[in-house]
């Protein structure tokens, strides 16, 4: 039994009309999604991405409202910068979409006690004189228990 060539995924990709078609709507909205985020302040555009790209209408997604408000601000700058890269629309939509850009947060790292042997530090607090930090030492290794 002989396996049949191996092909790349950009072969695969490109004999399927639909795959091709998907692809292609992908690179030119990734390449899009690159002009929009150059005409915005970097705090914004990380948090913008391209959506739907159909003149006169380009629809942005975000990730809050607040960045929504802020990007519609921008618009005009928006809108000059398709325009020098060639594109011709004239009307920008934007949309909260809520868990779109989740960034995957690492657990929180907590202080733990560690709660170390209480007979060492009861002995020091024996051999220590009368006074504040025998007090102290015998108070942490009644905590250590």
């Amino acid at each position: 039994m002989t396996l049949p060539p191996i092909r790349s995924l950009r072969h695969v990709l490109a004999d399927d009309a639909r795959l091709a078609q998907w692809q292609a709507r992908m690179q030119r909205e990734t390449h899009l999604t690159d002009t929009v985020r150059r005409a915005l302040p970097r705090a914004l555009a990380e948090r913008v991405r391209v959506a739907e790209a159909a003149p006169p209408l380009i629809v942005l997604a975000v990730p809050a409202g607040a960045v929504a408000t802020a990007v519609r601000l921008r618009s005009h700058d928006v809108l000059a910068a398709l325009r020098r890269e060639g594109s011709n629309f004239t009307q920008i939509e934007v949309r909260v979409q809520v868990g779109g850009n989740v960034r995957s947060e690492e657990k929180p790292v907590y202080n733990q006690r560690i709660s170390p042997t209480a007979a060492p530090l009861r002995e020091l607090a024996r051999q220590l004189p009368p006074g504040p930090l025998r007090d102290a030492v015998a108070k942490l290794a009644r905590r250590g228990r």
